[in-house]
Parts: structure tokens; sequence; C-alpha cells
């Protein structure tokens, strides 16, 4: 199947339909396609007779059925291997997820008796800078004309 059209082909007596498969798939065998494709607007086109001309490489039999076989078997490797990822994704998810929690209650490493309690850490905060807002801002001394070109003569 491409794009919107849908293409029967029917393989030769001695041609392992796999083995054509896997290699259209592959990086080469959509080359060997561009190649062929006609483009209009950087939208590729296939026809039957382009089709019919796609020169695919096959070896005999036993080796056609050996390289899909080792193909199939290097894809289910890599189906376990992200079927594995995916599981300890999830699994790092829920362990971050357990140690912010933990964080969060004090539990993430054992407490000194001595420290003070976080309450009493933010009440204190908050008095502080409230006394710091209710000071007035000091005016500062406006320097006289005179003065600011005397330091500026200075330097």
């Amino acid at each position: 199947m491409h794009q919107n059209h849908l293409i029967k082909a029917r393989p030769r007596n001695h041609i392992n339909v796999k083995c054509v498969l896997h290699f259209l798939l592959s990086h080469q065998g959509r080359e060997f396609i561009k190649k062929v494709a006609g483009s209009t607007s950087g939208l590729h086109t296939l026809s039957l007779s382009k089709i019919e001309n796609l020169k695919i490489p096959l070896q005999i039999e036993e080796e056609q059925e050996q390289i899909v076989q080792e193909i199939e078997s290097r894809l289910s490797i890599c189906d376990r291997l992200e079927a594995t990822i995916e599981a300890n994704l999830k699994r790092s998810e829920a362990l971050r997820q357990s140690i912010l929690k933990r964080a969060f209650e004090g539990k993430l490493v054992p407490q000194d008796p001595n420290d003070e309690p976080a309450e009493k850490l933010l009440e204190r905060i908050r008095q502080e800078k409230a006394k710091i807002q209710e000071k007035p801002p000091t005016p500062r001394k406006a320097k006289s004309n005179k003065e600011s070109q005397l330091s500026l003569e200075g330097l």
C-alpha cells in the first residue's frame, strides 16, 4: 500500500514474500522506491509499470528463509526491549513519585531532633518579612550639584 494506492503484487515462484517486504521496508528499499517514484510538488506516486521494473535483490530460497528468520528474530528482540524499557519507565516514574512523597513528609533522611520544625521556621520567616515591610524606607540625603561634580572630578 502506497499513499492512497493499493497495489497487489504476486511474486514468482521461489520468492519469499516476507523477504521482499523486509527489503522494501529497509532504508535501501525505500531509496529504490523513491528513485522510481514520480514526484509532483513533493508527493511521490508509483505506477504499476514502475513497480514492475523495481529491481529487488534476491538470494536462493534457503538464504531468503534464513534472512527472514534472522530479521524476525532481531525484531522480536527489539519488541521485548521496547516492552522492558516501557515497564522500567513506568517503574521509574512511580519511584520518583514515592521519593518526592517521602521527601515532603520529611521521611527521606533521618531527622535531627535539634532541628527547628518547619512550621516554626516558616512562621519566623513570615514575621521577619512582615517587620521588613512595616519599616518605612529611609530617605536618602540628596547631594548638591557641587558635591556631585566634586565626586566626579576625583575620578
